[in-house]
């Protein structure tokens, strides 16, 4: 099994921004891969999230799917939004890329071919 978390967040570190390095993690086995999402060009929104959504969409995700995620992903950090998760917790950047990562995962949106 594949660690897309692990993947997203060393890509993070490793100089991607947020959107890229979780559309990166996630689109490794994903036959409808277009672009990345630019971080924060959907009303502010983190670009985690972006790609975590897109990837679940391009996967054959549904609107109540991306509404599933967004409950997980709140229920753990509160926010959606960039400004709002970076407020008083800057730095803290590479824990939303690790939880979308897992998120989608999780909900069965990667197609691992191990």
């Amino acid at each position: 099994m594949i660690d897309y978390e692990s993947i997203a967040r060393s890509n993070h570190r490793s100089g991607m921004n947020c959107a890229m390095a979780v559309y990166d993690s996630l689109s490794m086995n994903n036959p409808n891969k277009t672009t990345p999402p630019r971080p924060r060009e959907n009303g502010g929104m983190c670009g985690a999230v972006l790609s975590a959504e897109q990837t679940i969409r391009e996967m054959g995700g549904t609107d109540e799917d991306v509404v599933e995620f967004e409950r997980r992903f709140t229920e753990k950090h509160k926010y959606l939004k960039c400004g709002q998760l970076r407020g008083m917790l800057a730095g803290k950047c590479n824990d939303y890329v690790g939880t979308a990562a897992a998120i989608v995962a999780d909900m069965g949106f990667t197609s691992d071919s191990e």
